[in-house]
């Protein structure tokens, strides 16, 4: 059964498991998947905090991201529902953690620029996490090549609460995901699967059956 919605976004603080979920998701649906996967050439030096790094860095991810999301206007032949794991919002985000006030006085002007006249999700669903959980999944990553400090993530956790309290601009689903691995909990993921199927209005909240 297909959902009620031709574009649904996932969207969440780094390692919050928006990747793994959306490529699920999109397979349960045989949707088209869209991702943000692109290698930036910047961030090594930004996690070094070389000078001008920062800008450099946001600025190649939001470029990035607007061609994404431009290659949307053409519509797929085959499959009707698309699934993202991110939404243009995400760069702002991380820019007001990233950026000086002058770079950002700068940002604020391209953005609009290169977001306004995007294809919109007609369903966002938000991966919220702790930023305890958080930094316990970054632990684990083995291939993890830089150092982020618990300051940061707890930063980054606080910005995407502030920005999904006031967000309005679809219906929204707000995922509890601290105690869930949908990857290994079968029923957990089915039940999200069931709930995506249904038309939803406003703000949403979802907690997944887990059995594991």
């Amino acid at each position: 059964m297909k959902p009620p919605y031709s574009y649904i976004a996932f969207e969440g603080p780094l390692k919050s498991g928006t990747r793994e979920l959306s490529r699920a998701v999109a397979q349960a649906f045989d949707a088209e998947l869209i991702e943000d996967l692109t290698d930036n050439p910047f961030l090594q030096d930004f996690y070094k905090k070389k000078n001008g790094a920062a800008f450099q860095t946001q600025l190649f991810f939001l470029l990035n991201r607007f061609q994404i999301l431009e290659s949307l206007k053409q519509p797929s032949l085959f499959q009707s529902v698309k699934i993202s794991n991110f939404i243009i919002e995400k760069d702002r985000i991380y820019a007001y953690q990233n950026l000086s006030d002058s770079e950002l006085s700068l940002y604020e002007k391209l953005f609009p620029m290169l977001s306004g006249d995007q294809v919109r999700p007609d369903l966002v669903v938000y991966l919220q996490m702790s930023a305890e959980k958080i930094l316990e999944n970054l632990k684990k990553r083995k291939d993890h090549k830089y150092s982020i400090s618990p300051e940061y993530v707890e930063d980054v956790v606080e910005a995407y609460n502030r920005f999904f309290f006031h967000y309005d601009e679809t219906p929204l689903v707000i995922l509890n995901a601290n105690n869930v691995q949908f990857m290994q909990d079968h029923e957990a993921f089915a039940d999200l699967v069931a709930y995506l199927q249904k038309r939803l209005r406003g703000v949403n909240y979802f907690s997944p059956k887990v059995s594991i």
